[in-house]
């Protein structure tokens, strides 16, 4: 073997070495958990009113429209579960649940995004990141009835991962089954 093909063969294997090295920058994964409190769950067709969002940010900074897409996605999937969802302006807890029982609703769902940051750019090493948490509010008690947070990791843009976040979110809250092992498919 010659100089020339020995060098080839370093290179390649140094090159290899790279490759599979970065893998865990480029698979995504998610973590989260939710929780209702025991023994209660939602009367069908039960109002809620939903916070705004505020958009999120992360090193790259504020992430504009990033709020609505949650919030979008979060009614979604309280209306899919049978529930009559308002949205509301406010995004602090006692605003939020003063409005709610001006207004007559029974529940109020209080959300933010914890992190939403895009990094273009592969090479550097670092994953995109995108990641909710929602908090179910009793309005007659002011007592949390359940909560939810999921971030997903190595994501190809935030925006892309909002609707499972929403869904998983969800899901985890009431108990439903959430595959906590899956990579996320965003």
């Amino acid at each position: 073997m010659g100089k020339r093909t020995r060098i080839s063969y370093l290179s390649l294997s140094f090159a290899l070495i790279a490759t599979f090295a970065s893998m865990g920058c480029i698979f995504s994964k998610q973590s989260g958990a939710g929780t209702l409190e025991p023994g209660f769950s939602m009367p069908p067709r039960s109002t809620l009113l939903l916070s705004q969002v505020p958009d999120g940010s992360g090193a790259d900074g504020v992430m504009p429209g990033s709020g609505e897409l949650v919030r979008s996605g979060l009614g979604g999937e309280l209306l899919k579960r049978g529930f009559q969802v308002f949205n509301s302006e406010a995004t602090q807890q006692q605003q939020l649940l003063d409005e709610a029982k001006s207004k007559g609703a029974t529940f109020a769902l209080l959300a933010r995004i914890t992190i939403w940051e895009e990094n273009a750019t592969s090479w550097s090493g670092k994953r995109d990141q995108a990641g909710i948490s929602i908090q179910l509010y009793d309005v007659a008690t002011g007592a949390l009835k359940g909560s939810s947070e999921r971030t997903a990791h190595g994501v190809r843009h935030p925006n892309q991962c909002a609707p499972w976040l929403t869904q998983t979110a969800v899901a985890a809250m009431f108990g439903e089954a959430v595959d906590d092992e899956a990579a996320p498919p965003c």
